[in-house]
């Protein structure tokens, strides 16, 4: 295979280039939790995503990153492995919390005006790993009918946070700072919070990725599922860090240290990574919503939450005016649900089973959906055509650094072949990208444009593939055998799974552009499409020229 144009699948963190310089992520701490400690002494994958989760995407979606000073540095927390820090979890199946936290929500809702009596919350699965509490229809509930709907007046939000006792200190921070700290202050309050009923129905202890063991995080070795929870440690860390020397340091009696430590901390931003959902999850609208962040995930469902912005209808069972947000069955005969069943909602219908993981902690148990996120990736700026390059992207409604997700069993988004050929395009193929072509030529690189350009496209993949599988430490059978044994705990289950959905997806990918290269001599290129719009080729591919009749005579 001819090698491509661009090193494009190396390591991301020498190719990727954040979309915006506020986006950059923090410095990392000199002492570094064990999540990041792997990554750093081992070779990442080269498609691995210190990407798709790392600057914008590390946190709450659309937070403003910021960089730890110099000497929130030097006070660099230790490694996880010397320190167990109460708020993080060993094993969140140890799950401390009873029924009667879960009816004390119930209660404070009801008291609220909210009509709770079509769904109340239970055990539904207390298998380690399992869902552990969900809501459960106390009725029997219609198709497309209304199941919960919690008022605006009831979220915890950035509006709430500016409110509070610490609203002085994060005016200028990201959203999703000033509600984990609002949620840290109200926890801090006890049974004195407005909110006391729900912060005590929450996990203390939480299942994803980032808190798990050193020996538990060794297992995702070669994933980029740990490449996207190390980014998640270092950036939280680094920002409790710089956090704790602009502010909590500074005003102790409002940020008491046993209250706002980093465990803590690190508790609250996976708590909004589990329970804040579209459209609330995100900027300046991030959002707990109380009760409705209860409902579990099904692949099979197609529910999310919906947002009512004020009227009759945001206010119908919601207690109050401002808006609501609710939760429906589906629509039909399909939404039926019988009373003692349990109702789902989807966290994101195409979101892969490696992301569920990084946030929530387990893979789809219903609807299994094995992938690898590639990206975002950035033009190189030593592209001596970047610039051409990235306006070609922007015409074409696509992000400086665009995303493409691998799905195990389904060919590459044809997006990701177009970009591949725009990133690899040179030499006497970049006259595509002039001034002239510029309205076009997103649609004139969707075909094959030369035999070279489509043989690095389909390489610069093939490479990529094959030297991200080379990173796994296991073998497929060996993790099936992991993933299908009821003896090994549930996160080595897990880790097993995301490996398998991770390799597949990329030997998946790893078949497709190999099929492709394999058909090179078959293809049409972009100078024998415009001959032929010309009538200059035949069907056959030969010239119709004739030097007796195309004349000027």
């Amino acid at each position: 295979t001819t090698g491509p144009s661009y090193p494009l699948l190396r390591r991301l963190s020498r190719l990727t280039q954040p979309a915006r310089a506020s986006q950059a992520a923090p410095t990392r701490p000199e002492a570094s939790h064990s999540l990041d400690r792997i990554v750093r002494n081992r070779s990442m994958s080269t498609l691995g995503l210190a990407s798709a989760h790392r600057a914008a995407h590390v946190a709450p979606r659309g937070a403003n990153l910021r960089r730890p000073s110099s000497a929130a540095k030097r006070r660099a927390p230790p490694p996880l492995s010397q320190r167990r820090p109460r708020a993080v979890a060993v094993d969140a199946s140890v799950d401390s919390r009873t029924q009667a936290d879960f009816d004390a929500l119930w209660a404070w809702l009801g008291s609220e005006g909210v009509d709770v009596s079509k769904v109340s919350p239970a055990m539904v699965d207390s298998a380690p790993g399992g869902r552990g509490w969900g809501l459960v229809a106390a009725e029997d509930i219609g198709g497309g009918d209304a199941v919960l709907a919690i008022p605006r007046s009831l979220w915890m939000t950035v509006d709430t946070a500016l409110a509070s006792p610490i609203g002085a200190h994060c005016g200028d921070e990201a959203g999703w700072i000033a509600v984990a700290l609002q949620l840290l202050h109200e926890r801090s309050i006890g049974e004195k919070s407005r909110w006391a009923a729900y912060v005590n129905a929450l996990p203390a202890q939480l299942d994803a990725p980032l808190f798990w063991s050193a020996d538990e995080v060794a297992e995702l070795t070669g994933t980029q599922l740990l490449d996207a929870a190390a980014g998640y440690d270092s950036y939280v860390r680094g920002t409790w860090a710089r956090l704790k020397e602009s502010a909590f340091d500074a005003d102790p009696n409002v940020f008491p240290s046993d209250a706002f430590d980093e465990a803590s901390f690190l508790w609250a931003f996976g708590i909004l990574r589990s329970r804040c959902q579209a459209p609330m999850d995100q900027g300046a609208d991030i959002a707990l919503v109380p009760g409705l962040d209860m409902a579990n995930h099904s692949g099979l469902s197609s529910q999310t939450w919906t947002l009512n912005n004020g009227g009759v209808a945001a206010v119908f069972g919601g207690g109050g005016g401002g808006g609501s947000m609710l939760l429906r069955t589906e629509k039909g005969a399909k939404g039926l649900v019988a009373a003692g069943t349990e109702v789902f909602m989807n966290y994101g219908q195409r979101k892969i089973d490696n992301q569920l993981a990084l946030d929530y902690g387990f893979t789809d148990a219903f609807a299994s959906r094995p992938g690898y996120v590639l990206g975002p990736i950035a033009v190189p700026e030593s592209d001596p055509n970047c610039f051409d390059k990235m306006d070609v992207l922007e015409v074409a409604g696509l992000k400086e650094a665009p995303s493409f997700v691998l799905r195990a069993f389904e060919d590459p988004e044809p997006e990701l072949r177009v970009f591949m050929r725009l990133l690899n395009l040179k030499g006497e193929d970049s006259f595509l990208l002039e001034a002239i072509f510029r309205q076009e030529a997103w649609g004139l690189v969707s075909e094959p444009v030369s035999r070279l350009n489509e043989q690095e496209a389909c390489g610069t993949m093939i490479n990529g593939c094959e030297e991200a599988l080379r990173g796994y430490a296991t073998r497929v059978e060996d993790d099936r055998r992991v993933a299908e044994d009821p003896g090994v705990g549930h996160r080595l289950r897990l880790a097993a799974r995301v490996r398998m959905g991770e390799k597949q997806a990329l030997e998946d990918a790893l078949g497709f552009f190999s099929g492709v290269e394999a058909r090179l001599d078959s293809m049409e290129y972009y100078q024998e499409r415009r001959l032929r719009s010309l009538n200059l080729l035949d069907k056959d591919g030969n010239s119709t020229y004739d030097p007796f009749q195309d004349t000027m005579a």
